[in-house]
């Protein structure tokens, strides 16, 4: 039986935030970032009312393209922000972000998940790490732009991407069995869909990203990650 204590007890927050960075996602990136300045008080609220407390929230963006079109610009990661301490770099970090580039094809989402689960992650027992995809296109394979300029050398296959998710010790990482949540949001039918099935503690919810998220609103996101995040199985 759960204990009332794990219910309540505070927890360091890491959230991770991938987001498709090209031209199509315009609309999708400014309302995350109009909605970045309240992110803390409105998810802390939400923490609240699901018996949650945060101690401390940390958040990195890692925005990502296409290797095919984009080269060394396809990935762009930042450190982590301290929220609320930090929320003036982190808005300030935002507001460089910017919808561009991609071939008007499909972009290296997957590859962007894996950089995510080896971030800097903290690692107490109630702490949650926390990473959220936002894409308007499936994801292209893992390795089909590796003879592309910026792949990364050192870039897992697929079995590999699941067994990082799975906390192996053949692809180590600081992700925690207990501590981990992956939550995406992308069109129906996409591999994000498909990866619902195979990773465990994750949601896939379906959206239209064209639509800049209207279909789902942003109060309605972060109450499913703070649902995803709150939880204790």
């Amino acid at each position: 039986m759960i204990s009332q204590n794990f219910l309540s007890a505070k927890r360091n927050i890491d959230i991770v935030f991938c987001i498709d960075g090209t031209g199509s996602m315009t609309p999708c990136i400014e309302n995350v970032k109009n909605n970045a300045r309240r992110f803390y008080a409105d998810f802390a609220g939400a923490m609240t009312e699901m018996g949650s407390e945060i101690d401390m929230m940390r958040i990195k963006i890692i925005v990502f393209r296409d290797y095919k079109c984009d080269g060394q610009n396809s990935m762009a990661e930042s450190a982590f922000f301290e929220l609320p301490a930090e929320e003036a770099e982190f808005s300030a970090y935002l507001d460089s972000v910017h919808a561009t580039g991609g071939c008007g094809e499909d972009a290296n989402g997957l590859e962007a998940f894996y950089r995510a689960m080896k971030s800097d992650f903290t690692i107490g027992a109630k702490d949650r790490q926390v990473i959220v995809l936002f894409a308007d296109t499936t994801g292209i394979p893992l390795g089909k732009r590796r003879n592309c300029a910026g792949y990364p050398k050192d870039m897992v296959d697929d079995k590999g991407l699941l067994e990082t998710w799975m906390c192996t010790q053949s692809h180590p990482s600081k992700l925690r069995e207990r501590n981990k949540r992956l939550v995406m949001f992308a069109p129906k039918g996409s591999c994000y869909e498909e990866m619902k099935q195979r990773y465990n503690r994750s949601i896939f919810t379906p959206v239209e990203i064209h639509s800049g998220l209207d279909d789902v609103s942003f109060a309605d996101i972060i109450k499913i990650i703070a649902a995803s995040a709150s939880s204790v199985s």
